[in-house]
């Protein structure tokens, strides 16, 4: 069997084919059969670079560096990149990505994700198994003009494998502590010279890292499965196509937080008294039509996806029975992209673009006040009105449960024209100039409704007295509201060699606003109390503010520059990047806490200032060893959940033998480091800088592959994700040590 590989790949510059095949000694990674000269050199169908001379910070990840570096899911990116940083949020039902200082936990995506050039429309669906992929490409900073609106801070493209750079079966079972256990099944085929497919699926499990001390069972176990079918045609013709179909599902125990103490950093183990949980199914459909001519390619890229899951929190995190959300959404979302591109080597290339998008989502959010919260939450607010007012009726909740129903349709629709003109060589031999602009709009409408009725009782001779004729407070508002935006974006490159450049760039970015469908049940207990009020005391009911006003939120717009400098050794065998950025943010969507304390809200806050630097390098020490390291530096202010540092270091080490008694050894190692990490704007809750290593071990014999691997070498402790709930703070502790082996075959 013949085995060849893609080399690692530098995190900034793609090797080309001719490198890599004056190369045999470098193993194979993933199927035997992997053919190095179908990987494309350009970052999507509508980029009028390559990545080469890409004028913009980019991070790339070949199979080989996806395997050693156990890339499994989106958020074990963070720290591989600069400044990149995905906290574990406790479920996968989101994906808070941070990047140079932007990003938020409860708006709209800062950073977009495309697989296969297929734009996934909700973070909720971000948290997905990273099976057969090709390449991951991070490009860092806005790609407005390019992508929209869900790329205010970069992009991420992740490309899986097709059968037409792959052939053979691949079966990979894997197995540590905690119970975990994953199994993964590919095959690539071509059915001719014109068809291909592929086929794969996986499973996941693990019994959980967290123990809740209140029922003696684990917080977070956890079971996913899913599968990918790919089908492609490439005639010998101009016109080629690919179908891909995917199904991701995932349940789980969530949300295991423990108290946290500000004053030591202590954690509290995990004490629920209502059961977390999440379960989540996502099925996706994309078809590509490419028509290639001589002097241009003509592309459109269709997208459905459809979201389905149910999530259960324990909102106090507590032993207590306060109050408890059940939130389901449904997501059915449709998008479509036709581009035309520029082809040839002239010194000018081109690309237009129309994008459009409906998406339609239904949220049920029903909050549960339990026995403690009607009695600790909701009772007191009478208790407390008539500490206020002694002349007031003293009332008393009589329900032991009361329930706040929230139904919301959000539908959005939108679309965007885009253009984007490379000029090579202007002026002077090496200089460049890229400039693109995009159109971008958006209506979203808002339908909530929403009714709930508490029985109240007066105390009277002595008795208990229900008192009658309480109406249900009733919430029914339908409103939209729409945005418009131009993106422009211009860079100017200068190629002093072949493998040197600079580049300067500026360009605007935008995050839609939205909706805060979170805050619910304080909208309700608002209009309750209001209705109550006004029966039983006039003089003292305030009118809340109208929902409208209270639910939206404007857009986030900012204006980022960089300036970089890329270069690469003529012998190959040292590569690296310098960037330094400045964002300018203005009406930043902030997460705060609502005045109850039990939720949050997405408010806008005025202008902040984002800056840092990226440094990547890497160097082939010897002809098994390579080495990465990646630094980024950001200073954001006040702005929470942004790590001041981050830090890769990384060392591969691959070796063949002849007439052995293996034919391939490799190991690998990654520190990542953090931090520190502001929690919140005002109490100084922080997370130190922390390090994480990982590593991993294996030989290879014939068709047979044999790891070792490790996660948290060091079984360091720090904390993940910080929360809030009723002014007491609770964190999300970091998963411990896990080792395992695993076994794959090739064949």
């Amino acid at each position: 069997m013949k085995v060849l590989s893609l080399s690692a790949l530098a995190l900034t510059l793609t090797l080309t084919a001719h490198a890599a095949q004056a190369r045999p000694n470098i193993p194979d990674d993933t199927i035997p059969s992997y053919r190095i000269n179908e990987v494309v050199i350009t970052s999507s169908t509508k980029e009028t670079n390559n990545l080469r001379t890409l004028p913009g910070s980019l991070s790339l990840f070949s199979t080989q560096t996806v395997r050693a570096a156990q890339i499994d899911a989106l958020k074990d990116l963070s720290s591989l990149v600069p400044n990149l940083y995905i906290p574990d949020y406790g479920a996968r039902l989101t994906s808070a990505i941070y990047l140079r200082g932007v990003g938020a936990r409860s708006s709209g995506q800062s950073v977009g994700l495309y697989v296969d050039n297929v734009p996934f429309p909700d973070k909720s669906a971000y948290d997905f198994e990273l099976a057969d992929i090709q390449r991951i490409e991070v490009l860092r900073g806005p790609q407005g003009t390019l992508y929209g609106r869900n790329a205010m801070a970069g992009i991420v493209n992740i490309y899986t494998l097709s059968p037409f750079d792959a052939t053979g079966t691949r079966i990979a079972l894997s197995a540590g502590n905690y119970g975990q256990l994953k199994a993964r099944a590919s095959h690539y085929a071509r059915l001719g010279n014109a068809f291909g497919l592929s086929a794969g699926a996986w499973y996941g499990r693990h019994d959980g890292f967290f123990t809740n001390q209140q029922t003696g069972d684990k917080a977070d176990a956890e079971s996913s499965a899913g599968g990918r079918l790919k089908l492609e045609w490439r005639p010998d013709a101009p016109l080629s196509a690919a179908y891909t179909l995917s199904y991701d599902h995932v349940d789980q125990g969530a949300f295991p937080y423990g108290l946290y103490h500000n004053e030591t950093g202590q954690i509290d183990p995990v004490r629920i008294g209502d059961p977390s949980s999440y379960r989540r199914d996502v099925l996706t459909h994309s078809l590509a039509l490419q028509y290639r001519a001589p002097r241009f390619v003509l592309a459109s890229v269709t997208g459905y996806q459809y979201l389905d899951d149910n999530m259960q929190m324990d909102q106090d995190f507590s032993p207590k029975t306060l109050f408890t959300l059940q939130q389901q959404q449904k997501q059915n979302a449709l998008n479509e992209e036709l581009t035309i591109r520029s082809l040839g080597n002239a010194n000018y290339q081109w690309s237009f673009g129309l994008y459009g998008f409906l998406n339609d989502f239904h949220t049920e959010s029903p909050v549960l006040f339990r026995p403690d919260g009607v009695k600790d939450i909701l009772q007191k607010v009478f208790d407390d009105l008539r500490t206020e007012n002694p002349r007031m009726p003293a009332l008393q909740i009589m329900d032991d449960e009361l329930s706040i129903p929230g139904s919301f349709d959000t539908p959005s629709r939108g679309g965007a024209l885009f253009h984007q003109s490379t000029y090579n060589n202007i002026l002077l031999p090496g200089l460049s100039l890229t400039a693109g602009l995009r159109l971008d709009y958006e209506k979203q409408r808002l339908v909530y409704r929403s009714s709930a009725m508490m029985r109240l009782g007066i105390v009277r001779g002595g008795q208990l007295v229900e008192i009658p004729g309480i109406q249900p407070s009733v919430i029914d508002v339908a409103t939209s509201q729409s945005f418009s935006q131009l993106l422009p974006k211009l860079s100017l490159r200068y190629a002093c060699s072949p493998q040197t450049f600079a580049y300067l760039s500026a360009a605007k970015g935008y995050k839609a606003g939205g909706y805060n469908i979170q805050m619910s049940a304080d909208l309700m207990q608002s209009q309750m109390q209001y209705d109550l009020m006004t029966q039983f005391a006039p003089a003292m009911a305030v009118e809340p503010e109208t929902v409208e006003t209270a639910i939206a939120y404007r857009p986030e717009y900012s204006w980022n520059y960089e300036l970089g400098l890329r270069s690469e050794l003529p012998s190959q065998q040292l590569a690296g990047e310098l960037t330094f950025f400045l964002t300018d943010i203005n009406d930043i969507q902030i997460t705060r806490f609502v005045d109850s304390g039990s939720g949050r809200i997405l408010a806008n806050a005025g202008h902040a200032r984002s800056f840092g630097a990226e440094l990547t390098l890497r160097a082939r020490l010897c002809a098994q060893l390579t080495a990465d390291l990646n630094y980024g530096y950001t200073h954001a202010g006040d702005i929470p959940y942004i790590p001041a540092h981050t830090l890769n270091a990384g060392l591969q080490y691959i070796r063949l033998y002849r007439h052995a008694w293996v034919d391939q050894f490799s190991a690998s190692a990654q520190l990542n480091a953090t931090g520190p990490i502001r929690w919140t704007e005002q109490n100084g809750a922080t997370q130190p800088f922390y390090a994480l290593l990982n590593a991993k071990a294996g030989v290879r014999k014939g068709i047979v592959r044999f790891d070792l691997w490790a996660r948290n070498l060091t079984n360091t402790s720090y904390s993940a994700f910080y929360f809030e709930s009723l002014g007491q703070p609770y964190v999300q502790k970091g998963k411990p040590l896990r080792v395992g082996i695993e076994v794959s075959l090739a064949f």
